[in-house]
């Protein structure tokens, strides 16, 4: 999905053609969501190089990566599929890797993890089975008297990690639900097509529920000691959508958690082993935001649905965060 990515397009789409399965045994779907920079002309580009680059350009916004994403499955014609954001790129072996195990293991879902790279230092993302240093055990949003409170609730939240394991094989999700605790990241992932549904029209919280949904009923294989993506962190005038905090990303981004938590609860699991890793980057959300008091009304309506899960815990840190009475 690509929207105004003119300043990273390129060397993403570099990380595609210089992928060590061979650029040419790839399909690669490129939809611009109406762009108004030179994105578009930079896929152009890359297609007259490459045949086996389609170039989808869409004529209206439709404002979330889940638009493109949908629109790029439908075109897609391969029995597996990965992800890529315009402005993050694939390490050389990402494909080959994820392809390898995928035909070797017959899971419908395979992944590995992904450096959260700023601007001075590169961290490796979270797992629930490795108990070194991590992205969110480290989080370099905090300093001072709030990072030691979050060394306290890290252990709340995410409990204690295991000792660290190469492969993670998961035959069936509530044998193994620590796998929830681990961020969606969709562009880590190669899914089987048939194991893929629809993307829901949020523009926070799609791909959670996307990855949930072809989780369920699927074989699992978790690459943990394997990175495969480079996840740009963006700062300043050029955010990413999920990085401006607007009102609709809030509400999306409440509506997407409970929505993926019934799909855990319909499943047997507990919602507690999904959820309580989201809740930084939600509160995170509600607190950087100023809204109406008619936004934070919705809002707390929206929030109040929670209260059967967390006992009202929620509901009360919203209040803090966002002045909701």
């Amino acid at each position: 999905p690509v929207y105004n990515a003119e300043m990273y397009l390129t060397d993403s789409l570099e990380s595609i053609v210089n992928q060590s399965i061979g650029v040419e045994k790839l399909e690669v779907i490129i939809v611009n969501d109406a762009s108004t920079d030179s994105s578009k002309g930079i896929i152009d580009e890359y297609c007259k190089r490459h045949s086996n680059f389609k170039a989808i350009h869409l004529t209206e916004n439709i404002g979330g990566a889940y638009g493109p994403r949908n629109v790029a499955l439908d075109h897609a014609s391969a029995d597996y599929v990965m992800f890529l954001d315009a402005d993050d790129t694939f390490l050389p072996d990402a494909c080959e890797l994820l392809y390898t195990e995928i035909l070797k293991s017959g899971a419908g879902v395979v992944f590995g993890r992904y450096n959260r790279v700023y601007d001075e230092i590169s961290l490796k993302s979270y797992s629930p089975y490795d108990s070194s240093d991590n992205d969110i055990r480290t989080y370099v949003g905090f300093g001072g008297v709030t990072k030691l409170v979050w060394k306290v609730l890290y252990r709340i939240l995410y409990g204690k990690s295991e000792e660290f394991r190469k492969k993670v094989v998961i035959d069936d999700l509530s044998e193994n639900p620590e796998i929830l605790k681990i961020l969606p990241s969709i562009w880590t992932k190669i899914i089987r097509m048939d194991k893929c549904f629809e993307f829901e029209e949020f523009i926070s919280g799609e791909d959670l529920n996307f990855i949930l949904d072809a989780y369920f009923n699927s074989k699992i294989v978790f690459l943990n000691d394997e990175v495969i993506t480079n996840y740009h962190m963006r700062f300043g005038e050029d955010l990413s959508i999920t990085k401006n905090v607007k009102y609709r990303l809030v509400l999306d981004t409440i509506r997407a958690y409970r929505l993926a938590v019934e799909k855990v609860q319909n499943h047997g699991l507990k919602a507690n082993e999904m959820i309580n890793p989201f809740l930084l980057n939600y509160i995170n959300l509600i607190r950087q935001a100023d809204f109406s008091a008619d936004e934070k009304k919705e809002l707390k309506k929206e929030v109040s649905d929670f209260d059967k899960i967390y006992k009202n815990k929620i509901k009360r840190k919203c209040r803090t965060c966002c002045g909701i009475m």
